[in-house]
């Protein structure tokens, strides 16, 4: 799709999504395939905690990624009051992730620590889902409008 778009950015912005989702992905379910073709998960407690880490990140990136699909799929301008909520929610995620009392790398890490991270992350999908109901809505963008 990136190298398809033929100049249309938000076809390119779609493909941007595939490959950080993909490669986000592969971090943690790739030790997860390998462990339960072998040993178990609890021998790969470490490149699962990495791979859980970089998702979690990777995650958000694609969040962000698909706000500017929306501003280019329904021809936004300004909202800089909006961008700006988006990227604090992606930051506060990012830097709630990278926080040590995570214990990524152990077996067992805290549940308060995903439910802390994931509040950020919840808030941006919600405003990213209904910014696309909305929109779509408001066009008439059958593409987008029978996701909701």
């Amino acid at each position: 799709m990136i190298r398809g778009a033929k100049g249309s950015r938000q076809f390119e912005l779609f493909g941007w999504m595939a490959v950080v989702l993909g490669a986000g992905d592969s971090f943690h379910l790739v030790p997860r395939a390998l462990a339960l073709c072998t040993t178990g998960l609890d021998s790969f407690a470490f490149q699962l905690g990495l791979g859980k880490w970089i998702t979690s990140v990777t995650m958000t990136v694609f969040y962000v990624l698909l706000y500017y699909v929306w501003r280019e799929r329904y021809e936004v301008e300004g909202k800089k009051s909006l961008t700006a909520a988006v990227y604090a929610l992606a930051a506060i995620r990012v830097i709630l992730c990278m926080m040590p009392q995570n214990q990524w790398l152990c077996d067992h890490s805290p549940l308060i620590w995903g439910i802390y991270r994931n509040i950020p992350f919840a808030l941006l999908g919600i405003l990213v889902i209904v910014l696309f109901y909305r929109s779509a809505k408001e066009k008439g963008d059958e593409a987008f409008g029978w996701m909701w």
